[in-house]
């Protein structure tokens, strides 16, 4: 935990350290936490009148967004949490210290419970530099160590006030505010620049394949190499029987015309299709082996070696799963995941695979690496074929797995496009791992330029501003003489009332005498 003496450290000339209760302004609830979530239940909320502010607001940095209501009755009881333009809004669960400025135009409303509302002295501090102040790890690390919760962070408006605060020369907070924002466009369009190279890459990679399994990519090794065996012949020496067609599967997936020592061939007369069962959860023995029992949690990368679960071999022999061969393709056949994604992996190692999986065993080992890139090439076509399934799941039908067209080159032309389709990645995998170093070098050039503005060496400092100590102790002064007058307001009230109450004239005892409910003669 950050402690607050770990915090501080020494300010540059003409700054000063204080606090959200120095900086508030001088007006009731000016640092004020949500209500209760009993006093804000959703069955409160009416389709137009006083707008609820919350998270989304905060998050998506928009105090236009949403269209949550509560009616004038529930306003007014709410009030001490209304805001208005100028206020800073903070989030308090989960994404703790996100901040929205409320602009001019907003309306009329209060914050909900996971939100914290400060209106700051703008003599004294710009929302700007405070939303910025914020947004710097040094505050976010700091709220981060006073928070608390289990699954996610939540603030209270009593850790916030406990937070320290750099407090420049308010001409100072206006150039560290321009030259922040200066700085931070800058990066902002740059990072807007590399964040198309994702989707330049991935549009590459699915280019390099689409040209493979044409035959585009290899077409002068085909000139070079024009001896090379068919691949009629290879399939020929694969004993499986064709599959039966399942509907209009292999002529729909085999819809363009290929090399002439090509072949379309059904995935299924390329391998026996092994499905997986999961043994006993009760029976502790199948479940203390070291033989991988893969499920789809597991299948997040290409090559499968080893995995989250394991089972025994007894296991195996009273259950329904089987030994998967190394050089195995993986696919997942069911879950929520086919609605996006169809994954596929090729086992490094002998595995078992658990009911929501198929595993295809070529019968040629020699094909297994062209066969698991053609299954990666072609699954986010077979996804379209992908049904629904009982209690909302989904399900990718065996017949259609089978029946799915693979075009096949001759054996040593698939060699050569695995060899190709690797480098090509290869140089794919090396631009994507320098964009992620550049992103994160981005975000911490960002937090650097942050924390160099809130120790006073961002900007060069102005001897004729003037000094923060100043300004605290004017606006204290202020403050003090605003009291006193208040107090001797209160003071002349309370005398005036007494001074009336003693002139009053006296009234004939039967006249003064009350009549209270279900008491009359």
């Amino acid at each position: 935990m950050i402690k607050k003496r770990e915090y501080l450290f020494e300010l540059a000339s003409g700054w000063e350290w204080t606090n959200f209760e120095e900086l508030a302004e001088s007006i009731p609830n000016a640092l004020k936490a949500g209500p209760f979530g009993s006093a804000l239940k959703k069955s409160f909320y009416v389709q137009k009148g006083y707008k609820i502010y919350g998270q989304e607001q905060v998050i998506k940095e928009d105090p236009f967004y949403g269209d949550y209501y509560i009616d004038e009755k529930r306003y007014e009881a709410l009030k001490s949490c209304a805001v208005k333009p100028g206020d800073i809004l903070i989030s308090l669960v989960g994404t703790i210290g996100k901040v929205l400025i409320l602009p001019d135009g907003i309306e009329p409303g209060i914050i909900n419970p996971r939100l914290v509302k400060l209106s700051l002295e703008k003599k004294l501090i710009l929302a700007d530099y405070i939303k910025k102040y914020l947004e710097s790890s040094l505050v976010r690390n700091y709220l981060s160590s006073l928070s608390h919760g289990g699954t996610m962070d939540i603030l209270n408006l009593t850790i916030l006030k406990t937070l320290p605060i750099t407090l420049p020369p308010l001409n100072e907070q206006k150039r560290i505010v321009a030259k922040i924002e200066a700085l931070q466009t800058r990066s902002q369009r740059v990072k807007e620049a590399i964040d198309a190279i994702p989707q330049l890459l991935d549009q590459f990679r699915q280019s390099v394949l689409a040209a493979a399994f044409r035959g585009d990519l290899t077409a002068d090794w085909r000139e070079n190499n024009p001896d090379v065996e068919p691949a009629s012949n290879l399939i020929s020496l694969i004993k499986i029987p064709s599959p039966n067609h399942h509907l209009d599967v292999f002529e729909k997936s085999s819809d363009y015309e290929l090399p002439s020592s090509w072949v379309w061939v059904q995935l299924g007369k390329l391998g026996l299709l092994v499905g997986g069962g999961t043994p006993s959860k009760r029976n502790f023995e199948f479940w203390n082996g070291n033989i991988p029992w893969v499920s789809p949690k597991d299948m997040k990368r290409d090559r499968i070696n080893d995995c989250t679960d394991h089972i025994s071999e007894e296991a195996i022999n009273k259950s329904s799963t089987k030994k998967i061969p190394k050089g195995s393709i993986l696919f997942v056949v069911r879950g929520m995941i086919l609605n996006h994604t169809l994954p596929v992996a090729i086992t490094d190692a002998v595995v078992t695979i658990n009911q929501d999986m198929k595993a295809l065993v070529p019968e040629l080992s020699e094909m297994s690496e062209y066969l698991l890139i053609a299954s990666k090439f072609v699954s986010k076509k077979i996804l379209f074929r992908v049904k629904a399934a009982t209690h909302g799941t989904r399900r990718l039908e065996s017949p259609i797995l089978k029946d799915w067209a693979i075009p096949i080159p001759p054996l040593r032309e698939q060699k050569e496009i695995v060899c190709q389709i690797q480098s090509f990645f290869k140089a794919a995998d090396t631009i994507e791992q320098q964009y992620q170093e550049t992103k994160a070098n981005l975000d911490l050039l960002n937090q650097s330029i942050l924390a160099k503005a809130f120790r006073g060496e961002l900007v060069p400092q102005n001897p004729n501003d003037e000094p923060a100590s100043i300004l605290l102790e004017r606006i204290r002064a202020e403050r003090e003489k605003l009291q006193q007058q208040t107090k001797a307001a209160k003071k002349s009230k309370g005398k005036t009332t007494k001074s009336r109450s003693k002139k009053a004239p006296q009234q004939p005892e039967e006249a003064i005498q009350l009549e209270l409910p279900g008491m009359e003669e």
